[in-house]
């Protein structure tokens, strides 16, 4: 019995269909939580740069330095406090800072999302905490804060709402 090339044309389209599209689809895994248990204190090197070993991530600090302190090099052997949320944003911000960063990432990026303008005079003992589904900062007893990537708490606000 002769078999007819459209038939063996169909059936190769049809086990191309079957066995490549399905892994061309969109998959993807949900409810992922991105956050660090705790922050991170990064002291800046000569080469105005920070580095985690445990979340291996390592950036210049440079832009930042200059951005809140008017001088690229201010950062230079000083610390800064970095924690990543739950949904993935990296938070920014030391001792003399007047506001924190929110970082979206990118490709090799960490692009501002927001910046939250605490305090005029510059934050004293900054630490940043997980405190699900925000991230805390507070400053010694001066200051407390909550933050999502978009909005801002203070503690006046949260008693009012009854946080």
């Amino acid at each position: 019995m002769k078999k007819h090339p459209g038939i063996l044309l169909g059936t190769a389209v049809l086990l191309t269909v079957v066995f490549i599209f399905p892994s061309c689809t969109s998959f993807s895994l949900q409810q992922v939580d991105y956050g660090w248990p705790v922050e991170s204190v990064l002291k800046v090197k000569e080469n105005n740069t920070v580095s985690e070993g445990r979340y291996a991530i390592s950036f210049n600090v440079a832009p930042l330095a200059l951005r809140e302190f008017e001088d690229s090099t201010a950062l230079k052997g000083k610390e800064i406090r970095l924690l990543r949320s739950n949904e993935g944003m990296y938070y920014v911000t030391g001792v003399n800072f007047k506001n924190v960063y929110v970082m979206t990432p990118l490709a090799s990026e960490l692009k501002l999302r927001r910046r939250f303008e605490i305090t005029p005079t510059g934050l004293k003992k900054p630490a940043l905490n997980q405190r699900e589904p925000y991230v805390e900062l507070v400053d010694g007893n001066q200051i407390r804060v909550l933050m999502t990537s978009d909005e801002i708490y203070e503690e006046q606000d949260l008693r009012a709402e009854g946080r």
